[in-house]
């Protein structure tokens, strides 16, 4: 699976509700990026979306943190 689809899914995990499953599927995308896009981390875009990515799931804002995975980090790639 590509990372867009791998975001969208996640983001549609967190709006289902499915939080722990949305976590788990949220590291394994972190973890992939790392692994197979270090350019993409190393953008300044990236730490300006995840900040407020962070943010969010700190507050338990699923929807917003659903909103950044499907909208905002795609357009890094």
């Amino acid at each position: 699976m590509n990372m867009i689809k791998s975001f969208v899914n996640t983001a549609h995990l967190y709006r289902l509700g499915h939080e722990a499953e949305a976590s788990v599927a949220l590291r394994q995308c972190i973890d992939e990026m790392e692994k197979n896009y270090p350019e993409v981390i190393k953008r300044p875009t990236f730490g300006q979306i995840i900040s407020p990515m962070l943010q969010a799931q700190e507050r338990q804002d699923w929807l917003a943190l659903a909103d950044y995975l499907e909208y905002e980090l795609p357009q890094l790639f």
